[in-house]
């Protein structure tokens, strides 16, 4: 039978075990909760488009991945007048390489999936305020010639590219990789990856994850199939905490949507531009 200084040392280490564990899952809910930061050397904020049309509130499915052009002008024209300029990934990669941090007020713009509207974009948007963009592109919804298909052609890619925008990865068939047997994986990152080099002319080192999606074997296999960065979606939940080792290859952007006005878009500028 336990005295009673026994039982006031366990009720002591009870205690202290209760309070650990309570702290030890407080810290992780608030490690769940808030926002993710990219990698310490990456210094820039990432924007995320798709389209730029007036067709988002007609198609509400489509609507978070749709800005009015209107609207895209007057962020565009946001960042000039905050002087932001644009940089795009090998930019990045050659600062890392260099042990130097990106200028003040860089910012690199995405645009998702490859569509034939990216080459309008880029001539009629980008070119004329001196901007450049990255295109992620996936190689399976590319046509050799401009086929009316609703995604560039290799032409256009070529065009996009000798206009000194940025042509990148994006898989082959655009698939969630978190759902992938091995092979497969495999194959969606090194072909798209090949493929791609084959008509840019550059090396191929960035991969943005379909719909965002990763988790640590994802993240496992970009990193063995070359590439240097893996870039991820908006502040959706993924399968895999942030670890430093892991932050080239969970790059975070942030998502311009049909409703976002120039208010939301500085606001998330803001939030996401490291100090």
């Amino acid at each position: 039978m336990k005295t009673a200084a026994q039982k006031q040392r366990w009720f002591g280490f009870y205690a202290s075990a209760t309070l650990f564990a309570f702290a030890l899952s407080a810290l992780l809910a608030a490690t769940n909760a808030a926002p993710r930061k990219n990698h310490p050397d990456m210094l820039v904020p990432i924007v995320m488009y798709h389209h730029v049309g007036d067709w988002g509130k007609a198609n509400s499915d489509w609507a978070p991945y749709v800005v009015k052009p209107q609207e895209f002008q007057r962020q565009l024209d946001w960042l000039v007048a905050n002087q932001y300029h644009t940089i795009t990934f090998q930019e990045l990669l050659a600062y890392q390489s260099s042990n130097m941090r990106p200028p003040a007020h860089s910012v690199i713009l995405t645009f998702d999936d490859g569509w034939a509207e990216d080459v309008d974009i880029a001539k009629n948007f980008l070119a004329p305020r001196g901007m450049r963009g990255v295109f992620f592109v996936y190689t399976g919804a590319v046509a050799q010639q401009d086929n009316g298909s609703g995604y560039v052609s290799w032409n256009q890619v070529r065009q996009l590219e000798e206009a000194g925008q940025e042509v990148q990865s994006h898989t082959v068939s655009h698939s969630p990789l978190d759902t992938l047997a091995p092979s497969r994986l495999q194959f969606e990152m090194i072909n798209s990856r090949d493929e791609m080099q084959a008509h840019v002319g550059h090396p191929v080192e960035v991969l943005a994850y379909p719909f965002g999606r990763h988790d640590e074997r994802v993240i496992q296999a970009t990193r063995d199939a070359g590439y240097k960065l893996g870039i991820a979606a908006d502040d959706e939940p993924v399968a895999v905490l942030p670890r430093r080792e892991w932050g080239n290859f969970q790059v975070r952007r942030f998502k311009v949507g049909y409703g976002d006005g120039i208010d939301v878009f500085a606001a998330r500028m803001a939030e996401h531009a490291q100090k």
